[in-house]
């Protein structure tokens, strides 16, 4: 009894609630010393720093919605049963585990570019369908390693449709729009250099894939994991389909005929209209959508739950100054050579503290857009270096691996290593990119 009490207390700490407490008493402890090291007592201190997390624990409230309805229609669309069917005869296309490994990563940030919330539940639902054909037909599979190529699509996702950052500067009356203007996507999403950076770090991670699938030792076993319940259009009422067909005129109007038309009019908002349009369209009936979306949204339980916990450690480094401090350090020592290079390391130490990338940049956003003026860089680029950062850390940070891990049925240390393989790989390309390029 004592060892399994022992065992769950472990699981705890490691597990992303327990590692989310930990950063926030990190912050905590660092926002406290700066206060010290400002002249205050240990009794202002304190209090001081306590104020700091409350004042933030509900500034992610809109953008906890945003990202919850991302993660729910694309968890929708993933489980409509024609795509399903499709992921199980593709799932029995590969006949050994380096295909196997090829086709998930491919898949997954293909998927991870065309929408984060889609890729993410695409590539959990197929890199477990694949592992279970494999085992049925006798070969050789490692469920960890297909989960991780499963996971791809989070460290790719930022220089897709999806970016919330990047569409989020793309948008008139954004908060930094005094500053930098809006920025369109063909300056960041659709540029040559974002083209040449995702286009050459998805084929790094196809690399490193098929080297992992070669040398991998193998797995007989079936996960005991969260049941797949694929959902088919079903109903005697049309209503779904009709609103949803409505939702898609307006965006097709919009793009056409609006104010803004062409690229400029894509936004985070954007996306997540034409997400609910599919997936209305997709179940045609009332009654199919609310139960796909039933089970979408129990997938974004601990988003609901866990974000706040991320304004409050935002609200500690960004009412405290410490984001600040850190941000002149980095400027200090870095000039305008180096200064891409340390927003690109920042970038991706930061999010460890904030795994949302559109919070994130709410936060780092500001720094990183007054510093490029300063060293008079563009902001598009400085935009797409921030991204870059943003999503690479993706793979060791457990918070969004939480759908995966229910629906594969891996747990995070099994999974670790294997994302530290591609999180070394891709790392290492991005930075030698931003050096030659950037």
């Amino acid at each position: 009894m004592k060892n399994l009490n022992q065992n769950n207390y472990l699981n705890t700490i490691f597990s992303p609630i327990g590692l989310l407490i930990g950063l926030t008493l990190v912050t905590f402890l660092m926002v406290i010393q700066l206060e010290l090291d400002s002249g205050k007592s240990v009794f202002e201190a304190i209090p001081s720093s306590l104020s700091f997390w409350q004042s933030g624990f509900f500034n992610l409230l809109a953008f906890t919605l945003q990202m919850m309805m991302v993660l729910a229609f694309g968890y929708a669309l993933a489980i409509f049963r024609p795509i399903n069917k499709m992921l199980k005869k593709a799932a029995e296309l590969p006949h050994d585990l380096i295909k196997a490994t090829l086709l998930v990563s491919g898949i997954t940030m293909l998927s991870g570019l065309i929408n984060w919330g889609f890729g993410l539940v695409i590539g959990a639902i197929f890199s477990r369908m694949v592992h279970e054909s494999l085992v049925e037909r006798g070969r050789k599979s490692n469920p960890e390693l297909l989960a991780a190529c499963g996971y791809l699509g989070m460290a790719v996702w930022h220089g897709g449709l999806s970016a919330s950052s990047l569409l989020s500067i793309a948008e008139k009356g954004h908060s930094l729009e005094n500053q930098i203007g809006v920025i369109p996507i063909d300056q960041t999403i659709f540029s040559y250099e974002n083209l040449i950076f995702t286009g050459g770090l998805i084929l790094v991670f196809i690399l490193v894939s098929g080297i992992m699938g070669k040398y991998s030792s193998g797995d007989s076993f079936i996960q005991d994991n969260l049941p797949l319940k694929s959902i088919e259009a079903s109903g005697e009422d049309r209503l779904a389909k009709w609103v949803g067909i409505f939702i898609l005129l307006v965006i097709l109007s919009g793009s056409i005929f609006g104010k803004n038309s062409g690229l400029s009019t894509i936004s985070l908002n954007w996306v997540i209209f034409l997400l609910f349009g599919t997936t209305l369209v997709f179940y045609k009936s009332w009654g199919s959508f609310l139960k796909a979306m039933g089970e979408g949204l129990k997938s974004t339980l601990d988003i609901f739950i866990q974000f706040p916990f991320y304004g409050g450690i935002m609200g500690l480094i960004l009412s405290s100054g410490l984001l600040i401090s850190l941000s002149d350090f980095i400027t200090e020592i870095s000039g305008k050579e180096f200064f891409p290079l340390f927003a690109f390391y920042s970038s991706a130490l930061v999010n460890f503290f904030i795994p949302s990338g559109g919070g994130q940049w709410a936060v780092q956003g500001p720094l990183l857009m007054k510093t490029a003026e300063i060293l008079e860089l563009s902001y598009a680029k400085m935009a797409l270096v921030f991204a870059y950062g943003d999503q690479i850390t993706n793979l060791l940070q457990p918070f969004w691996a939480l759908p995966l891990l229910a629906i594969t049925g891996v747990s995070v240390r099994k999974l670790l290593p294997y994302c530290l393989v591609f999180f070394l790989a891709g790392f290492i390309y991005l930075s030698m990119m931003i050096w030659i390029l950037i």
